[in-house]
């Protein structure tokens, strides 16, 4: 299992990289960094180079990345347009397997959210059929598999638990679209923690936190305890991350990611 440390939320720079914090994560003794996407996507050529170059000199992997789509390009309603994303899934999936990314998380709230003119089963057309067309063919091309991540109902108001992110999954019926967990959109949505071992066989990655994005560093609350528990009961051993604040920093990380190893190696 490699276990990793996503940049989303536990860093104020949403539109340029955190370099310190990608040193605590190497620090900490994580396997990777989960970095952002849309932020690769966007950065200078000379900027990307930068990164890329850190992550090489510090020997650490991006072996999964979060946010693949930016709010301005549209995945369900009227507005979406196919030749815009895939235009922009050929620079991102390009840049992503440079630093070595095999799977991408698509949650993506504003570019989902469905609009009032689309019902939730256009919605999951739409999504399906855009999968099909365009992002499996990404996928293909740069050996990357994406998981559709089930957010809470506060963050979006489509697709909110595992059963329902399955149906996407075997809609479009692709081994490069696969289902990931998080613990916070599961808590938030009450989603059936048991579905875990359910849907094992298409649960590629997992996201850690618990409420309120804290990291755990001395124990779990009962639910990410079963949560882990039912990992551990389906044989996990794909790529696990923290999607949290980062304590106080390094050594906050380095408690949590022991309490994690820890845990999972019982």
């Amino acid at each position: 299992m490699k276990y990793g440390f996503c940049k989303e939320f536990s860093t104020p720079m949403k539109t340029e990289v955190d370099y310190d914090l990608i040193r605590a994560i190497k620090e900490a003794g994580f396997d990777f960094v989960e970095m952002r996407a849309m932020l690769v996507a966007s950065l200078t050529d000379e900027e990307f180079e930068k990164l890329a170059s850190l992550l090489e000199e510090l020997e650490l992997g991006c072996d999964c990345s979060c946010a693949l789509f930016p709010r301005t390009i549209r995945v369900t309603g009227s507005e979406v347009s196919e030749d815009e994303v895939a235009a922009y899934l050929e620079k991102t999936f390009s840049r992503l397997a440079r630093l070595g990314a095999k799977k991408v998380v698509f949650g993506s709230a504003p570019a989902r959210a469905l609009d009032e003119s689309t019902t939730e089963e256009m919605g999951y057309a739409q999504m399906a059929a855009l999968c099909r067309k365009v992002i499996v063919p990404a996928c293909e091309k740069y050996d990357i598999t994406v998981v559709i991540e089930p957010l809470r109902a506060t963050a979006c108001n489509f697709i909110h638990t595992l059963a329902e992110g399955m149906r996407v999954v075997k809609a479009v019926n692709h081994p490069r679209i696969q289902l990931l967990g998080d613990t916070i959109h599961m808590m938030s949505n009450e989603d059936n923690v048991e579905d875990i071992k359910t849907y094992a066989a298409s649960l590629k990655h997992f996201h850690i936190a618990e409420l309120e994005r804290i990291l755990p560093e001395d124990g779990y609350s009962d639910y990410v305890q079963t949560a882990l528990g039912n990992l551990k009961a389906i044989g996990y051993e794909g790529t696990i991350s923290f999607e949290t604040k980062n304590g106080s920093g390094v050594e906050s990380m380095k408690k949590a990611l022991t309490l994690l190893k820890n845990t999972m190696n019982k």
